[in-house]
């Protein structure tokens, strides 16, 4: 199949993300090259995370719990590395490369980093 290219927009909200076909539709976060059923996997994995986002709504009005003992937040946790490492698969080389500094993938953040390199 051929791949087109899509940009995805993550926000938190209603809608946790989405993918629009046109650059200048809303502003984004990613651009991927996909194909249709990509795309298609993606979005379920964007509806995943909204539902994850939903739990943990009624976690977040305990005061004095830090965010590691709820584990309703391990679901959402999960579910967003999913959603990155999908992006980062289907990125455009300019795309890896900017996930890659901000630290987006979860096999980079325990990698030893070079003398001089900054923390993510």
């Amino acid at each position: 199949m051929k791949k087109k290219t899509y940009y995805v927009a993550i926000h938190s909200g209603e809608t946790f993300g989405e993918i629009l076909q046109e650059k200048g539709a809303s502003p984004y976060d990613f651009e991927i090259e996909a194909t249709d059923e990509e795309v298609r996997s993606l979005n379920i994995l964007l509806g995943n995370f909204a539902g994850e986002d939903a739990e943990t709504f009624w976690d977040s009005h305990i005061p004095f719990q830090a965010y590691n003992e709820r584990r309703e937040n391990d679901g959402y946790d999960q579910t967003l590395e999913q959603v990155y490492q999908r992006i980062y698969e289907l990125g455009t080389p300019e795309t890896k490369q900017q996930m890659e500094e901000m630290g987006l993938l979860v096999n980079q953040r325990h990698q030893p980093r070079e003398k001089g390199e900054r923390p993510v």
